[in-house]
Formats: structure tokens, C-alpha cells, sequence
């Protein structure tokens, strides 16, 4: 087996505590974890080479043999490398994408330096992607499409510009130009007589598979996945890091002013509304004030950890302790409050855990790790099988598709362990940038 089930029980960096039990159930639940990925480590496609090889990354010092871990980190970057030549991944996207494999192979270049050139090859080939699809942006229908978002959007590269350009001029004037769509994207736009924000946009396939309504006028998407969360988080990161573009100021605080005036109280916790019409927006029709799910990428634990690191980016300490505040209220809240059926990153019980615990390592408040250790310890303790059985029981309760897969982050048992592992250890990687957590 791959991993040594002994230097996985015995974690000497532990930041957060499970009970004994529960860390030996954890650790043989990696090792059944890597034991699949040795059997299918020949067959996976590109997309799920990325999360293996994020993974690899992750627990490379719980492996029992050096040779092992560089036979199958190989044979996975070998898989990308032909998912990249036969343009099989996505050329800028920060799911599945040219932005997800770079933040990766950053993560393993960390660990494996003789690894350099691949991945300053990946940094290539995604800024020759981004000089390729900003040739578009003369055109006013640039404008009215939903390439702001982190999943497939401009927010995810210029996340991962702002943590590795350092003094690299190509990358820097591309995070510059970058910048520059965002801030116009900002500013405000008419549509029938009324003033609305420029994040408003004619729904995209994406936005298009969660709505009954046939949103004509387009659609305002408060969420941090496909919403405007996600340039709140970079524009912010971008000021913090020294960007002064002009008009940058004022998208930060419009974008801040929006989800202050878009916020509502079900029993006292805030929520906003994720996506809503045009007609919803100027009062045509009606907009429902409903309580939601308290997950990452809607509702308000990714909206308010964005607001948070836009209160300490740009020193708005306004912002800084109303998102605090509202998250101390969300971790003192009972557990089955969080109307989160699944285990996944994406919108179930991890991926929140991963918010509280940042709030945590930022704050040491530890009221934050109360709902956080029972969250991964439910998660830690869950194997593959069990894991698939209680997401078909979920789907079928829902009448809807199975989304999970085994290797994937986002909807994966692999996000389930990374996720647990990184917040156990209170080291936050790649993947926690790349979902604007950290």
C-alpha cells in the first residue's frame, strides 16, 4: 500500500484534534483512497489528473516509499501533459482548467523543484490563453457574459496571478489588464430605462441549469461560484498587492455597497439571495427572503468570508467586523441548520469547515472550530463506499443526478480528504486560494 498508516495516525503538526478513533479511521480511509488511484492511475482522464496530482502534493510525507509517490506523480503529470496537447482542458478555468493545473503544479513544484519547467510551461500556455481570449474585449457582448466568475472566469486567473507574478512582467501586465475588464464590468449599466450593476449579465448555460425563470433581462448572481463574490475577493487582493488601476477603489466599494444592500435577516442570520432576475432587482417582481444553505459557493458563508477578506484587504474595517460578526453567528447556529445534505467542498459540509476553520486561523476566535471539528470529523470517518451510498441516498431523496465523483476536488472524496487533511495540519493550500478561502 501507498500510504503508511502509521505516520498518518501519528500527524505531528496537528492544528485541529479529532478523537484517536476517528484520526485511524481517517488515515485508512487515505490509504483505500490511494490504493484506488494506484488502480486507476493509467485510466483517469486530464481533468481528474489535476485534483490527483493536488492530492499526491498534500500527503506526499505519509507515503511509505519516495518511488512510489514520484512513479504515480508521473504518470499523472504524463496524462496532463497529453490533456494539454490534445487541448482536453479548458484554457483558462480554474475548475478543470489551464488556472486549476497551475495552481497544482505550483503546489508540487514547492515540494519537487526539478519540476520548474513543466510548470512554468502550464504559466505559458495560460497567459497565452488569456492574451488569446482578451482579444474579444473591444466588443460590447464581452460585457454581458458571465466571464467574471471564479469557476470558468477572468476571477480565477487573476487569483492565481496575484499569488505567484512576484516580478514577472508578463504576468503583471496581464493581472493589469485583467483588472482593467473587471473595474468596466463595474460600473453601472442601463437596461430599460433603470440603472443596474454592471455584474448583470444575460444567463450563461451555467446560469441557465438552476432557473425557472426565462430571465430575458438577465441575471444579478450574488454568489461566490458563479457570482460577484468572486471579483470582490481579487479586485481586494489585487489593491492589497499594490494595484492602484484607476476605478479600482470604487468597483471594491460598489461591489461592498451591493451585497450591504442586497442582505437580509431569516432568525437573525443573514442571507442574500444568490441569483435574482432583472425584474427581481428594480421590484417588478417579487424576491423571495428565504433561508439557504450555509455552504461554500452560495449563501452566506462564501459571501461573507468574501466580504471579510475585502475588509482586511483594503483595511475597511467596516466590512471586516460585519462579516466577523455574521459568521460568529453561523458557527454558534446547531449544525443541522446548515441545510447541507453532502460532504463535498462544493456545497456541503468540508468546503464549509474550510471557511469557519480560515476564520479561525485569522481571527483565533475558536468559536469558529466548534461547528468546524464536527463537520471533518463526519467527513474524516466516511469511506468511498460509504461516501457513494450516502450521496445516491441524497440524490434520490432529491430526484436529481448524481454529481459526485471519486477524484474530483470540488464534488470528489478527494476534495473530502485534502480539505480534512489542510485543516487538521491549519495549512492552507492552493486549492483554498483557488476557491478564494484563503
Amino acid at each position: 500500500m501507498s500510504i503508511s498508516i502509521e505516520k498518518m495516525k501519528s500527524i505531528g503538526d496537528l492544528n485541529v484534534n479529532l478523537p484517536k478513533k476517528s484520526l485511524e479511521k481517517f488515515a485508512y480511509n487515505v490509504r483505500s483512497y490511494f490504493a484506488t488511484v494506484e488502480n486507476d492511475i493509467h485510466r483517469i482522464r486530464p481533468d481528474e489528473a489535476i485534483d490527483i496530482i493536488s492530492a499526491l502534493t498534500a500527503f506526499k510525507k505519509y507515503f511509505e516509499s519516495e518511488t512510489e509517490w514520484e512513479r504515480l506523480t508521473l504518470c499523472a503529470l504524463n496524462t496532463l501533459q497529453k490533456g494539454v496537447q490534445r487541448s482536453m482542458i479548458d484554457k483558462i478555468a480554474s475548475f478543470s482548467g489551464m488556472t486549476h493545473l497551475a495552481y497544482a503544479t505550483n503546489d508540487l513544484t514547492n515540494i519537487a523543484p526539478a519540476l520548474k519547467p513543466f510548470h512554468e510551461g502550464i504559466n505559458k500556455i495560460l497567459l497565452d490563453n488569456l492574451d488569446d481570449l482578451l482579444k474579444g474585449t473591444k466588443k460590447n457582448d464581452f460585457y454581458t457574459e458571465g466571464n467574471y466568475e471564479v469557476i470558468k472566469g477572468l476571477s480565477g486567473p487573476l487569483s492565481y496571478l496575484l499569488h505567484t507574478c512576484n516580478d514577472d512582467d508578463r504576468m503583471r501586465d496581464m493581472v493589469d489588464r485583467i483588472i482593467d475588464i473587471l473595474v468596466r464590468r463595474a460600473k453601472d449599466i442601463m437596461i430599460a430605462g433603470y440603472r443596474v450593476p454592471g455584474w448583470h449579465y444575460y444567463p450563461s448555460t451555467m446560469e441557465k441549469l438552476f432557473m425557472t425563470e426565462s430571465a430575458a433581462n438577465g441575471v444579478i448572481n450574488y454568489g461566490l461560484s458563479h457570482g460577484m463574490a468572486a471579483p470582490l475577493v481579487t479586485l481586494s487582493t489585487a489593491y492589497n498587492k499594490g494595484f492602484h488601476n484607476e476605478g479600482l477603489v470604487e468597483a471594491i466599494d460598489g461591489l461592498v455597497s451591493e451585497f450591504m444592500k442586497a442582505h437580509y435577516y431569516v432568525n437573525g442570520i443573514a442571507y442574500w439571495p444568490g441569483r435574482i432576475t432583472f425584474e427581481q432587482y428594480i421590484g417588478i417582481d417579487k424576491k423571495y427572503e428565504v433561508s439557504g444553505q450555509m455552504s461554500w459557493c452560495y449563501s452566506s458563508i462564501g459571501i461573507l468570508r468574501s466580504l471579510y477578506l475585502s475588509g482586511v484587504l483594503t483595511s475597511n474595517s467596516i466590512t471586516e467586523q460585519f462579516a466577523q460578526k455574521e459568521l460568529e453567528k453561523i458557527a454558534a447556529m446547531d449544525l443541522s441548520d446548515y441545510a447541507l445534505p453532502q460532504m463535498i467542498v462544493c456545497h456541503g459540509f468540508v468546503g464549509t469547515a474550510a471557511v469557519l476553520n480560515a476564520m479561525y486561523l485569522d481571527t483565533g476566535n475558536v468559536q469558529f472550530l466548534q461547528n468546524t471539528v464536527k463537520m471533518i470529523e463526519t467527513c474524516a470517518t466516511m469511506d468511498t463506499e460509504q461516501f457513494f451510498e450516502h450521496e445516491k441516498r441524497v440524490a434520490r431523496g432529491k430526484n436529481t443526478p448524481l454529481r459526485v465523483d471519486m477524484h474530483g476536488h470540488l464534488e470528489g472524496y478527494n476534495g473530502i480528504i485534502q480539505t480534512v487533511l489542510s485543516i487538521l495540519r491549519g495549512v492552507q493550500n492552493g486549492n483554498d486560494k483557488r476557491l478564494l478561502i484563503a
